[in-house]
């Protein structure tokens, strides 16, 4: 009697966590976006969300949290609870931000990483009345020019403007930086000609490119992209040792237990791996990469070491 009272007491006290991992998702999640509608975050978040929401049988709410280069989003989900109901994208830019500014959260210890989704190059675009149709010529231009020529950013430390930093540092350029609170708002300038240039991620100049609104004259990778095979890779065009590859990923609160963690990289790699997800990823110049929660945590920790170092190098500023 006294061992089955104690079996008992053993299989009540494990019920709740096995309750909650049956349980879980208890609600709708909200997934932010700490950047506008329209760019290539929001697009590979929203493919994301969705199916994933299918998949775990609840919606998934998209929550744009634009402004402070990232930061503004990453903010409110640092303050949300660690129970896996609040998911943040995340992208390269959140591993400079520590070299450039005070932030009020810390990448890797108030959050835990659950998947890095994918890989993304950078495409070198002009306004089409830009004199210009190769990345030599675009070179000449800027140095006969010093200071003259403009370059959207999407954000203080984002990819567009980094890549864009780092050509400047390599060609001896110096083009001037106009910043912008997202991809789709630097584009509708770009576009309108009030600057000359953007570094965009693939998905959010491709449809202007194919359409002739604007020219494309490079990738950032180090091989051609096979979504963009006419276009040369900046190496290729003539700066040698030149890349800069974006990447965006998916996070949660730092203590949000490691089953729930592990569900949603699960239910993150089931749809990776759709048919027509891949196709639609592959479509706009991604490539998907996968990276589980450990593997994807070392990473950002590589990422925030690594562009410490470029940042000093580049004297990069917040601006």
């Amino acid at each position: 009697m006294k061992w089955a009272a104690l079996a008992c007491l053993a299989l009540a006290a494990g019920a709740p966590s096995a309750l909650a991992a049956q349980e879980y998702p208890v609600r709708p999640l909200r997934l932010i976006i700490p950047y506008p509608p329209g760019g290539g975050t929001d697009l590979i978040g929203r493919i994301v969300a969705k199916r994933v929401g299918d998949r775990l049988g609840q919606t998934v709410v998209v929550d744009n949290r634009a402004g402070g280069n990232g930061a503004i989003g990453a903010e409110a989900a640092a303050s949300g609870a660690p129970d896996g109901h609040t998911l943040l994208m995340i992208i390269s830019t959140h591993t400079v931000l520590p070299s450039l500014q005070k932030l009020s959260y810390d990448l890797v210890k108030d959050f835990a990483a659950v998947t890095h989704i994918a890989d993304l190059p950078n495409v070198l675009a002009v306004r089409n009345a830009l004199p210009v149709t190769s990345v030599a010529e675009l070179i000449v231009l800027a140095r006969k020019n010093p200071g003259q020529l403009t370059y959207a950013g999407a954000g203080l430390g984002g990819p567009s403007h980094l890549s864009a930093a780092l050509f400047n540092h390599m060609t001896g350029t110096r083009m001037l930086h106009v910043p912008y609170k997202g991809t789709g708002p630097a584009t509708i300038d770009l576009l309108g000609g009030q600057v000359d240039l953007m570094f965009s991620t693939s998905p959010g100049i491709i449809p202007h490119m194919r359409s002739g609104k604007l020219r494309a004259l490079a990738v950032t990778d180090s091989k051609r992209s096979p979504a963009l095979p006419e276009l040369p890779t900046i190496d290729e065009a003539g700066v040698k040792g030149y890349v800069f590859v974006s990447w965006y990923g998916m996070v949660v609160r730092a203590g949000t237990p490691v089953r729930v963690i592990d569900r949603l990289h699960a239910e993150n790699t089931a749809v990776l791996q759709m048919p027509e997800v891949r196709q639609l990823l592959e479509d706009q110049g991604g490539q998907i990469t996968g990276r589980g929660p450990a593997e994807f945590a070392a990473y950002l920790r590589a990422e925030i070491k690594r562009w410490a170092g470029i940042v000093a190098v580049t004297q990069i500023k917040a601006e």
